[in-house]
């Protein structure tokens, strides 16, 4: 007991003899953190704040372009002859229109020879004036494409801001009847560019500044710098520091710029990374000076048992362990050495076991996915026996090949190129049901198609898709894409249906970590099951979707292209 307590005292002097520099260390990388917290912090923001600017701008002008499609129908907008009631009549539907919007614009009415009919402004813009040394402008843009919405960045009417200017040539059979233009003065987005510290500009795609917080990175000629426009999302200026995010808006007519001064961080940064160099240095040449032969003294049965730990981690249960001290490593020892003699008995037994296991729970998702599919094919086939009965024995005969396939339990994998010739089947199925409503793209890579797949995966994924992806829609597209990337089979498929709702998607995913399927997701989830019972993590479907933005599957499995046995140990699997 004295060499046993003679160990544990050396032990706790040396942890009191070094406190302080893990203290001073633990110090150093607390600051590290807060300032990566700091910036993290500020990227959030800046990219948070970007863009909330870009939502609002495309909200403005989509919702503007949509009011002057409503409005330039309206046949009080061109009658001279409905006095003020009608001018007031169609005052107050924009009035309403912009209330809508919760940003204001400016109503101005041409007739044909761009003549002011009605205006909500008393000055008209010089932008507006109709000369022909400006037909380059928005009038020449409006001539070009009658009936569309023509859009361009101009100088405001009064003051230093500047308008974006909205309008349509409006026909009227074959004549063109006049001008309907709105006009969004930048003053509207002041409110939105100040609820952040992030300086935003909004810019055209040519660099005209539109509206702007920071003048700094804007030449006095109103145009965003070079270096903005080439900056990646940190831009080194004028020895100074700046976090970027860019996001573009409306057709990519604009692009939003928030700018954050990033530079006291980084010089925080650079500061605490030369102290926890210099205190990193200081202790290394401490430890190597005064700890070297008291370490390996003390430590030396210590690193035996660490070795033969080792290489029973990497598999090697073989090793051997000898401890010629008598103190509590001898002891660690002698229990170590039972232990890996009762571990590698329980291990043999274990994989035998887990070979049975893993077997019957493979052929019992095989069958479960059985009756699933066939309840949805046959109940295609049951529609189109009564709308187009030539039809439906195409249909018939597609299925036959499908159940051919789905019922050949002599092999637990196939290759990929195999899963697309039967998946052939199940899409001819869906287009004769759907017709032209139904859609879809295979991208496979050529070096794919050799790899090794469970049986059944691909047609589970498309019938997803199908699932929830009409909705209330009328069309569907589904992309298949399958590649390799770092020794992994990708298979993407994505649909740009009705997507799900957070409900739904929050359900599957859950559903899909269970090892029991108590829900009616059984496609899916054998999918999921059987590459976690054939590969084990991190395999398996990963599954994303929001409503209105369609639904994307993912399913990732080794790449193997060797030859692979049948899990179920029989020679039928080769």
């Amino acid at each position: 007991m004295k060499k046993g307590r003679y160990f544990k005292d050396e032990l706790r002097r040396l942890i009191m003899g070094y406190a302080i520099i893990p203290a001073v260390g633990f110090t150093l990388i607390c600051t590290l953190v807060f300032l990566a917290v700091l910036l993290y912090g500020k990227k959030s923001g800046n990219e948070s704040h970007n863009a909330f600017v870009a939502e609002e701008l495309e909200k403005v002008l989509t919702g503007y372009e949509e009011k002057l499609d409503v409005l330039s129908v309206s046949d009080l907008l061109f009658d001279r002859d409905s006095g003020a009631a009608g001018r007031m009549a169609v005052f107050e539907q924009f009035y309403g229109m912009s209330d809508q919007l919760g940003y204001k614009a400016d109503l101005y009415v041409f007739d044909g020879e761009k003549r002011v009919l009605l205006s909500t402004r008393k000055d008209i813009p010089d932008y507006l004036s109709g000369r022909e040394d400006i037909r380059w402008g928005l009038f020449g843009a409006m001539d070009e494409n009658p009936g569309e919405t023509r859009v361009r960045l101009m100088e405001a009417w009064k003051g230093p801001d500047r308008d974006i200017a909205m309008g349509m040539a409006v026909m009227r059979g074959d004549k063109k009847a006049g001008y309907l233009i709105f006009t969004i003065n930048s003053s509207q987005f002041k409110p939105a560019l100040d609820r952040s510290e992030s300086q935003t500009i909004i810019a055209d795609r040519f660099g005209w500044v539109y509206l702007s917080s920071n003048y700094y990175l804007v030449s006095s000629s109103s145009q965003v710098l070079k270096v903005l426009e080439t900056a990646g999302e940190y831009l080194p200026y004028e020895k100074k520091m700046f976090l970027i995010s860019v996001h573009p808006a409306y057709r990519n007519m604009f692009l939003i710029y928030s700018v954050t001064d990033i530079q006291n961080i980084v010089f925080s940064l650079g500061l605490s990374s030369a102290l926890i160099i210099t205190a990193l240095v200081l202790m290394t040449i401490w430890v190597l000076i005064s700890t070297k032969k008291v370490t390996e003294r003390k430590t030396r049965d210590f690193y035996r048992l660490l070795h033969v730990m080792e290489k029973a981690r990497d598999g090697n249960l073989d090793a051997s362990i000898e401890i010629e001290s008598e103190n509590e490593f001898r002891i660690i020892a002698d229990a170590y050495r039972e232990t890996i003699a009762s571990l590698k008995l329980q291990m043999e037994n274990n994989r035998k076991m887990t070979e049975l296991v893993a077997a019957s729970q493979n052929k019992q998702l095989e069958t479960q996915f059985n009756p699933h599919f066939l309840f949805n094919t046959l109940e295609n086939i049951r529609y189109m026996c009564i709308i187009q009965p030539e039809t439906a024995g195409k249909m018939v005969f597609s299925l036959s090949n499908l159940l051919r396939y789905s019922l050949d339990g002599s092999r637990t994998e196939v290759t990929l190129e195999e899963d697309l010739e039967h998946l052939e089947n199940y899409l001819t199925i869906l287009k004769y049901r759907f017709n032209r409503r139904f859609t879809y793209v295979i991208d496979v890579e050529e070096e794919v198609l050799s790899c090794r797949i469970p049986r059944l995966v691909l047609q589970p994924m498309i019938e997803n898709s199908v699932k929830y992806g009409f909705g209330n829609q009328e069309n569907l597209r589904v992309e298949l894409k399958a590649y390799i990337h770092e020794d992994r089979l990708i298979m993407i498929c994505r649909d740009d249906g009705i997507g799900m709702t957070p409900g739904v998607l929050s359900d599957i995913q859950a559903l899909l970590e269970q090892e029991e399927n108590n829900k009616r997701h059984s496609g899916l989830y054998n999918i999921h099951r059987r590459c976690r019972i054939l590969y084990g993590r991190p395999y398996g479907v990963e599954i994303r979707s929001a409503e209105g933005l369609g639904t994307t599957l993912v399913v990732t499995l080794p790449a193997q292209r060797e030859e692979v046995y049948n899990v179920t140990g029989d020679d039928s699997g080769r």
